[in-house]
This record gives C-alpha cells, sequence and structure tokens, in this order.
C-alpha cells in the first residue's frame, strides 16, 4: 500500500476513535454523580470500604463481601475513596457533607475503566471484523440510551458486559484464528450477513487464549453468572479440538491457568478460605437469583416472576429504534438467505462465526435469566454487544444505502435520544411505545435512588434550609447526603416522625398515613423523562406550623 494511503488510512482511523472517546465522555461525565445515588451503590460504598480494609490489614476474608461478588467494583471504588481520604482527612468518614463528592469521584473513575475497555473492546471487535465494523459495532451500544444509563450507575452491570466482550472475542481469536471464513484483509460480509474475517493470522493464538483466561476471570470476579462464560469457552475449545486431540490439554491449560490465577490475584479471599468462598458465592447466588424472585410491577400488575416473555418486552423498551431497525433488517437478510432455515447459516464445515459463537452464548445466558425468578431490566445490559454486532451486519447488508449514510444517521439519532433522556438515561424507554407512562405501565420504573440529590436540593429550596423531617419507603440513598436522624422509614417510623412523605413511582400511599390524624396533601410533582417520578406530600396540621 502506497505510504500516502497508510497514512490516510491512519488518521481516519484515530480520528475515529478520537471522536468515539469524546462522544464517550460527553454521554456520560456531564452531571454524573448529581444523577443518581441508587441504594445498591450506597452497599458498594460500604462493601468497598470493608474490602480496602481487609487489604490494608491483611484480613483477608474481608475481600470477600457480597455473593456478586463485585470484586472488581470493589477495585475501582475502594482504592479512590482511600487516596481522597489520604489527600483530604475530612473525607475519613462517609456524612452527608462528603458523600455526593466521594460518590462523584468513584463514579468518574469507574467510567474511566469503563472507557479503557471499550477501546480494548474495539481493538479486539476490529480483528474479528475489519476496524469499521468493529469500530461500529462498539460505538452503537456505547452510545445506546440504556447502556448509557447503566454505565453511569455505579454498579457492575457494564463492567460485566465489557469483561464478557474481552473475554469471548478474545477466546474466539484463540480458538479459531487461521480458519478464515473470508480472506478480506478488513473482513468482509457475506449474502447471508454471517461471515467473519479470518482473524490473528499474524498473531499468536495462545496470547489470546491466555488474555481471555485473564479476562473472563474478571468477569466472574464481577458478578458469578459469568462462570457460565468460562464454561462456555472451555466447552468450546473442547469441540474445536476434537480433531486434534494432542492439542487439547495445552489449549485447556492456556484458558485455565490465568484464569484460576487472576482470581486468586485480584480475590484476596481465596487466599485463605478458597473453598468456602466459591460455595457461598454460589449457595447465595442460587437462593437469592434463582428462588427469591425479585418484585416487579409488569403489565400493570405485581409479580415476583414476570416470567417467559420478560426480557423480550425489555429488549423492545429499552433498546433504541435503531438498534431494532439493524436487528431486524439483519434477521429479515438471514431468513432470506437462508430459504426458513438461519440456523443452519451459522455453522459452516464445521466452523462457527463470531455471530454464531456468540449466540450459542447467549442463548445460554438468556435461558439462565429466563428461568431466574430474580428478573431485572438491566440484567439484559450484557446484550447490547451481541445486538449491536446483528444490527451492524444488518445494516451491511442493506446494499442500496452507503455503509457511511447509515453510520451517520444511527449516531445522529442515538445522539438526539441521548440528549432527550440526558441526564436520566437510566429511565430511557423507546419512544416506539408513545409515552413513557405506557413503558411504565408494561414495566415499571423503579425508584432506584434517580434524580436524589436534585430532590434534596428542591426540597431544601422549597421548605427551608433547616432539613425537615422526611418520609421515605428506601431511605438509603437520601440519607446519604441529608442528615440520617431526619430521614424516617415509613414502614418502621410513625407518621410523625416527618414532614413530607416522598413517594416514588409505583410507590403508595402507606397505611399508617391514610389512617393518620394529619392528611397529607400533594405539593410538588418531579417529573423525570416523561414519569412523575418523586411525589412530595406535606403533612397538614404540624404542630410546628
Amino acid at each position: 500500500m502506497p505510504w500516502e494511503k497508510m497514512n490516510k488510512l491512519f488518521t481516519n482511523k484515530v480520528l475515529l476513535i478520537f471522536v468515539f472517546i469524546v462522544l464517550f465522555a460527553a454521554t456520560r461525565l456531564p452531571y454524573l454523580g448529581k444523577d443518581a445515588i441508587n441504594p445498591d451503590a450506597v452497599n458498594w460504598h460500604y462493601r468497598s470500604e470493608q474490602f480496602v480494609v481487609g487489604l490494608k490489614n491483611g484480613i483477608w476474608e474481608k475481600t470477600y463481601q457480597h455473593y456478586h461478588p463485585g470484586v472488581t467494583l470493589m477495585w475501582v471504588l475502594g482504592p479512590t475513596v482511600e487516596v481522597a481520604r489520604q489527600i483530604n482527612p475530612e473525607f475519613r468518614v462517609y456524612d452527608h457533607h462528603n458523600f455526593l463528592y466521594l460518590h462523584t469521584l468513584g463514579k468518574q473513575v469507574l467510567v474511566a475503566v469503563q472507557l479503557i475497555l471499550s477501546l480494548g473492546v474495539l481493538y479486539v471487535f476490529s480483528k474479528i471484523l475489519g476496524f469499521y465494523k468493529g469500530f461500529f459495532v462498539t460505538a452503537l451500544f456505547s452510545l445506546e440510551p440504556f447502556f448509557i444509563g447503566n454505565s453511569r450507575m455505579l454498579h457492575m452491570d457494564v463492567l460485566l458486559t465489557l469483561f464478557l466482550c474481552l473475554g469471548l472475542g478474545l477466546a474466539y481469536l484463540g480458538l479459531f484464528s487461521g480458519k478464515a471464513f473470508s480472506k478480506s484483509s478488513e473482513g468482509t460480509v457475506s449474502s447471508t450477513g454471517l461471515s467473519s474475517k479470518g482473524i490473528f493470522k499474524t498473531g499468536n493464538p495462545s496470547i489470546a487464549l491466555i488474555f481471555s483466561g485473564v479476562f473472563l476471570a474478571l468477569a466472574f470476579l464481577t458478578k458469578s453468572i459469568a462462570i457460565g462464560a468460562i464454561l462456555f469457552v472451555l466447552g468450546m475449545a473442547v469441540l474445536v479440538k476434537l480433531k486434534t486431540p494432542k492439542e487439547l490439554p495445552k489449549t485447556l491449560l492456556l484458558i485455565l491457568v490465568p484464569f484460576v490465577a487472576a482470581l486468586f490475584l485480584f480475590f484476596p479471599a481465596l487466599w485463605v478460605e478458597p473453598v468456602h468462598t466459591i460455595v457461598r458465592i454460589f449457595d447465595e447466588a442460587e437462593r437469592v437469583g434463582i428462588r427469591k424472585g425479585h418484585g416487579q410491577i409488569y403489565f400493570g400488575k405485581y409479580t415476583r416472576d414476570p416470567g417467559l416473555f420478560f426480557y423480550p418486552v425489555v429488549i423492545f423498551l429499552k433498546t433504541s429504534p435503531v438498534l431494532l431497525l439493524g436487528v431486524l433488517a439483519f434477521l429479515a437478510t438471514l431468513l432470506k438467505a437462508s430459504k426458513g432455515k438461519p440456523l443452519v447459516r451459522f455453522f459452516r464445515d464445521n466452523e462457527i462465526s463470531f455471530l454464531g459463537f456468540l449466540t450459542i452464548f447467549f442463548a445460554g445466558y438468556m435461558l439462565v435469566m429466563t428461568i431466574s425468578s430474580k428478573k431485572i431490566d438491566r440484567y439484559l445490559v450484557p446484550l447490547f454487544p451481541y445486538l449491536s454486532l446483528m444490527a451492524v451486519l444488518g445494516f451491511a447488508s442493506l446494499k442500496k444505502i452507503k455503509s457511511a449514510v447509515i453510520v451517520s444517521l444511527s449516531l445522529l439519532a442515538l445522539l438526539a435520544l441521548n440528549y432527550k433522556a440526558h441526564p436520566y438515561q437510566f429511565t430511557y424507554t423507546t419512544p416506539l411505545v408513545g409515552s413513557a407512562e405506557r413503558a411504565h405501565w408494561m414495566v415499571a420504573q423503579k425508584p432506584f435512588g434517580i434524580g436524589i440529590p436534585y430532590l434534596k436540593e428542591l426540597i431544601l429550596d422549597s421548605y427551608g434550609k433547616n432539613y425537615p423531617p422526611l418520609g421515605f419507603y428506601d431511605t438509603k440513598p437520601m440519607k446519604t447526603i441529608y442528615p440520617a436522624t431526619k430521614v424516617a422509614d415509613v414502614d418502621v417510623n410513625g407518621v410523625s416522625d416527618y414532614v413530607f412523605l416522598i413517594l416514588g413511582p409505583n410507590e403508595e400511599m402507606p397505611e399508617e398515613v391514610l389512617d393518620s390524624p394529619y392528611p397529607f396533601e400533594l405539593d410538588k410533582v418531579v417529573n423525570i423523562n416523561g414519569l412523575d417520578y418523586w411525589r412530595i406530600y406535606d403533612r397538614k396540621g404540624n404542630p410546628q406550623d
């Protein structure tokens, strides 16, 4: 290739990566921290604090704090807060004055980690699909509003997603390198939209497998459900090496040794109680995730298990029309090319395409999620890269429209959706349903600490700066930034303990309030993205009046 063309190609790629970084930061950093204080984040602040205590004092068993187990999140949050405390002694103890600062700082570092991991995903996907398709896939799921909403949360679902992308992508590179579906240097998509480039030909498949083991370990240390990923990769390794059984032990060791080494390196609880810790993780995960269930309002009715079609409904509600259009285009192309037998096209002479590889894994993932009685909308976040890959292949099949036009229109549409939902993208629902209220009726939005900092400022500005007593069902988020003695639990405290009752989406007036001699009158409503999110009721007949 002439130097001029190489230089132009290199410059275009660098420019695209720069644009990706700018859009990634612009959709996540503004108003970060003040957008939400989710109750799970409050728990993870405490767990991360105990995690650091265990590390500093050599009490290794304290690095196990929860069955998820959330180790990677604690590695991000714990040292971040600890460094801030070493710099400023005023942060040594959480209080309602400093929590929001430390919370925001932790989320900023988490976003930085997500950006680094996303660039890693872009690199791995570009090795599989070619740079431009790899870039478009990564940009598409990274700019999905609901994905961004979860990225802005101090939580683990996006971390899990990115670790899975890296682990599965590298496993595909290591297992299928040299088995070309196409000889093109940039990768091609056949008429079916399924074939992938022969990848990592000039690289080292062993290195890919080693790093796959590391990232799959980090995925497991993020959420225990990722144990299925390492089992899937090991199963695929066995299938791939059936024709060359002498290579099988080496292949398995290249994956397993780094996996186990990374587990022990990043999770010191395994140094002292390895068997007990692993048993506790799976025992709690089975009890809470499989049997206990989770309260959910689904099509207007309360249930602890929404059933078989919950996640398909959530996918429709929480993905953008852009992504859905691409997936539909892909499915239409697939059905046409396969003459009614689409699954057959995932396989070519016993070799599996990257999409087929991911399809098998995510079919298993969705099966487990569907069987589990605990169903939450954000559990679908790991599917976004997979759906984005389908969408990109679908857009590539629309030969009458130039790819550059599709990319430009798609990114502009996503930016418009984000602008409308910002900074509360976590509450995003597709405009295809017509209204936020209708989407809320289909799958109810939980309060989850959305807009709590704004709610606090509204209360102080409207009712005085002396912190009037408040009543909540979930007190955790507000207690972090409001005097704890002034926040009452309506399930525990009496009506006399609070002057203002705050109800979130689907939260009903407590029986104690209905039976109280003090009438509570609706005074203000906080609307978030078209939904009456927080309702503030003023207690009348207050002796202080």
